[in-house]
């Protein structure tokens, strides 16, 4: 091949790397333009405005605070001393007030619930409580709600009672049939009974257990979402997260569950 042909050559191989890094960078462009679009639309908070306080998170707009650090507790953390858990910067609690259990079905309330109630509203801590459902239906949803209405009779709740459907991974559960459908009619259930009582509602749930209910029960209540990953992967707008399971508050003995109940959330639901 002669000298000039192969320099055409080289010149054609040339321009066609040329065109194919072009169409390359252009295609680059507009997927990256597309994910941070994607993000900024489903993303239910700017979490580049998440800190560190204390060791604790908390979420500031400037420099106002727009974050409340809370905790959840039920009899497994034992005593606790509730002043010292104010003293640590804890706003609010989540009580366990009680649960059904996931073989025979028997309604049973958390031994600390009241203790924990009275004592953290002393200690001017806000309370709210959750009941782990087992519910089959929505008879027994109403059932469990009429348990939890009953039980809280004498306690300052002034953060929400909380519907927390779980799926029992440890063995066989009385749940484990329930359709989508049939969870969806259990939490509408459970929360209309509490929301006619008079009180907030809120539903519990990580990705998966969002995921079974249908989409009007997650548009009608507040929820509290479960993922212990920072910032949380969830396109699911809630008022309150559950960031971690391996906190550590003073007035605890052992690892306690970290909520951020956000002040920026649209509670009008």
């Amino acid at each position: 091949m002669s000298h000039s042909a192969r320099l055409t050559v080289i010149g054609l191989v040339c321009s066609c790397l040329l065109i194919v890094l072009i169409i390359f960078s252009a295609s680059c462009s507009a997927l990256t333009s597309s994910t941070s679009t994607t993000v900024s639309e489903t993303s239910p908070y700017d979490w580049s405005k998440l800190h560190t306080d204390n060791g604790h998170y908390a979420y500031y707009e400037g420099d106002q605070l727009k974050s409340k650090l809370g905790i959840d507790v039920s009899s497994f953390q034992g005593t606790i001393d509730w002043n010292a858990v104010s003293k640590d910067g804890i706003s609010f609690a989540m009580l366990r007030l009680g649960s059904r259990g996931y073989t025979e079905g028997k309604l049973i309330t958390d031994e600390s619930f009241e203790q924990n109630a009275n004592e953290a509203n002393a200690a001017g801590i806000g309370v709210g409580a959750y009941f782990f459902s087992q519910a089959i239906n929505e008879e027994k949803a109403e059932e469990e709600a009429d348990f939890v209405l009953d039980n809280i009779q004498g306690t300052n709740v002034t953060y929400p009672i909380v519907y927390d459907y779980e799926k029992v991974t440890e063995e066989a559960a009385r749940t484990d049939g329930l359709t989508d459908a049939e969870c969806s009619a259990c939490a509408r259930a459970f929360c209309n009974r509490i929301q006619n009582a008079g009180y907030a509602v809120m539903i519990y749930g990580n990705t998966y257990d969002l995921q079974r209910l249908d989409q009007d029960v997650i548009d009608k209540y507040p929820i509290w979402y479960a993922e212990y990953s920072t910032p949380p992967s969830t396109t699911c707008s809630f008022e309150m997260w559950q960031y971690s399971n391996k906190g550590t508050v003073a007035g605890i003995n052992g690892r306690v569950d970290m909520d951020l109940w956000m002040d920026t959330a649209d509670t009008s639901k």
